[in-house]
């Protein structure tokens, strides 16, 4: 039976595909008896409770193969219907080419990016192991699968997460490796030498061999992984892309591309199929009604034990009922200093820590500059509990782990590091984005004012870069009531990534205050006047402020736009109704009149900075109150 289920697997696969013309038959017909072992012997999942938090994940890194898990998914008794499957790659379908989320088909995490996949999955076993502290074995205790590639493998990400996943210990994490040696442009060993199996183990990782092909093999190495719980696991499965495509198989031309009429023909005749491809018998279903029947019994049973739990256990009653709610606990405002916004940030950051166990995160080995500490207790192998991830020199990596925590399920997230850094993780927040999940990113050191270590480290397109992502919400707070407001707007459930960007020069404290719903509105007035508007974020307020003081023969409005990407139209036509408005922003200015209409001149740096103490910069670029002021005037004389 196990033969003939394989078979319907990729003869549905191979026909989606090329019914769609369109997409990669290779891996889900080189996989399909990895991808039926999983889901036919393995994964712990209910298809009538496919958000269940104690399910097990999978994770198809190689995302590219989705027709392997939309024809498991269909066959599994998830909402995929066949003609999903014939609307495969299609607009509007729920099979899409490279889908990302979609837990209600059965979809925790499919990533296009290659290594992707892999560096999440690390942070979904991450927050396995800190919840499985927090609330016992008895409510969380399962594993995250995945199916990886080479592509994966190469990607530098994939580096970066595996040796955290080793340092950590993560025993629950199980990937399947699809050794192929087919890549797009051909054979993998034309471009990579790299012992996997030597690479893995000196990172900390159990690694097994088997043949992709053979049933007993892969069952019997994933149970030997799942025995091994100090280790996360590695199965490199030998196998062949396009199996049983007479003239395509193991092949470059079978990874990306339809079969084609002809060979298509060829593959079900070598496979020994006749008749409609998208029509299959009702034992292929009943193959796996089994597994999922003992499933949903298991859910059945742990929802039992919760409920118990619930009723009897005050304690964690509470600490479920903040979870589930994923309320943030605010405390007080912080005392109004002179301080960097990182500084005072970091403080406000601590604060929230200690009141609300369900927030996690840190940096890539900067906390003693950007000051985002969440908690003095550490995530490790030894304290799972610990709330302060410390991800070393990995931003890249950071970034993912960042997403799969926040995937996880209700717990929020964070990675921080220098702004200028954000480069080395930007596929990752796109990739939030378009997944729409609560991952947050603290940026600090978030202009040419950080100084002498000069151009390198000098931010200078980075904030209008990452306001181009759509969906990603950027915040520049300029005072200790915006600070307050922008981690309570990051730790909330808006199913959107923020980015929050933080100063590392002290700067004067601005006695305003506003509410947090005009917060959200992206901007407002802190200062109002009926001759010309400055527009200014973050640490630029105070500038805008001390202009309004050299032009007390005028009447001034000062506009703080916090998070200028919120900023609605209507409410720009409200801010910026004066005959002159300029804007102050430390970045390049490209992008301003987008959000905020007609700009009469923007005061930004449009070149890369320079190494030199921030008085001197201020001077040279005329980015400071004195030099702005005389080019205002300019426009009134």
């Amino acid at each position: 039976m196990f033969d003939k289920v394989t078979k319907s697997i990729r003869v549905l696969s191979a026909a989606a595909v090329e019914k769609a013309n369109s997409g990669h038959p290779g891996m889900p017909m080189g996989m399909a008896e990895v991808g039926t072992v999983l889901f036919g012997n393995i994964l712990n999942i209910s298809n009538k409770n496919p958000d269940w938090i104690n399910r097990d994940r999978f994770v198809l890194s190689a995302g590219h193969g989705s027709m392997l898990l939309y024809s498991l998914l269909h066959f599994n008794g998830y909402e995929i219907s066949m003609d999903d499957i014939k609307k495969f790659r299609q607009l509007d379908a729920k099979t899409a080419g490279h889908p990302e989320v979609d837990t209600a088909s059965g979809i925790d995490i499919t990533t296009g990016p290659l290594g992707q996949g892999f560096a999440t999955g690390v942070g979904l076993a991450l927050a396995e192991s800190y919840l499985s502290e927090i609330f016992g074995k008895d409510v969380i205790d399962h594993y995250i699968y995945g199916i990886v590639s080479d592509g994966d493998l190469m990607e530098g990400v994939s580096f970066e997460a595996a040796e955290l996943a080793g340092v950590w210990k993560l025993g629950k994490l199980i990937y399947i490796f699809d050794d192929n040696n087919i890549s797009i442009d051909g054979n993998v060993d034309k471009v990579s030498i790299t012992n996997q199996k030597n690479k893995f183990e000196s990172f900390g990782w159990q690694v097994l061999e088997v043949d992709g092909h053979s049933e007993l093999e892969i069952v019997n190495a994933i149970e030997e992984s799942k025995k091994e719980t100090s280790k996360p696991s590695l199965i490199i499965a030998k196998s062949t892309i396009g199996k049983f495509s007479p003239n395509k198989q193991n092949t470059s031309s079978i990874h990306g591309a339809p079969l084609g009429e002809e060979e298509i023909n060829l593959f079900f005749d070598e496979i020994g199929w006749s008749g409609d491809p998208f029509l299959h018998d009702g034992d292929i279903y009943d193959y796996f009604d089994k597994k999922r029947t003992e499933d949903n019994l298991n859910y059945e049973n742990w929802k039992k034990n919760l409920d118990k739990k619930l009723k009897e256990d005050d304690k964690f009653k509470l600490l479920w009922k903040q979870f589930e709610s994923q309320e943030l606990l605010v405390p007080e405002i912080l005392e109004n200093t002179n301080a960097a916004t990182r500084v005072s940030g970091g403080k406000y950051l601590n604060l929230i820590g200690s009141n609300n166990r369900f927030i996690l995160g840190g940096s890539a080995d900067l906390a003693a500059s950007t000051k985002q500490i969440i908690s003095d207790e550490v995530y490790s192998s030894n304290n799972r509990k610990g709330q302060n991830i410390e991800f070393g020199i990995r931003e890249h990596a950071m970034a993912a782990v960042v997403n799969g925590i926040n995937l996880h399920s209700k717990l929020f997230a964070f990675g921080s590091t220098f702004l200028v850094f954000s480069d080395y993780m930007r596929p990752s927040i796109r990739l939030a984005s378009l997944m729409n999940i609560n991952s947050s990113y603290i940026f600090t050191h978030d202009s040419i004012y950080l100084g002498e270590d000069g151009p390198t480290h000098q931010p200078v397109e980075h904030l209008m870069s990452l306001r181009l992502i759509p969906g990603l919400d950027v915040i520049r707070p300029s005072n200790s009531i915006e600070i307050a407001h922008s981690y309570k707007y990051l730790f909330s459930n808006t199913n959107n990534p923020k980015a929050l960007s933080l100063t590392r020069q002290n700067l004067e404290y601005l006695d305003y205050e506003v509410d947090y719903k005009d917060f959200l509105n992206g901007g407002y007035v802190i200062s109002d006047g009926d001759d010309f508007t400055i527009f200014a974020s973050g640490s630029e307020v105070n500038i805008a402020l001390q202009l309004k003081e050299k032009f007390k023969n005028y009447s001034v409005r000062v506009v703080s736009v916090p998070i200028l990407n919120k900023l609605t139209p209507d409410n720009s036509k409200k801010l910026n109704n004066n005959k002159f408005s300029f804007t102050i922003e430390l970045a390049k200015s490209n992008g301003w009149s987008g959000y905020i209409g007609n700009v009469t001149e923007s005061f930004s740096i449009q070149t890369f900075g320079k190494s030199a103490p921030m008085n001197d910069l201020s001077e040279v670029f005329e980015v400071n109150s004195d030099s702005i002021a005389e080019k205002i005037k300019s426009y009134f004389s």
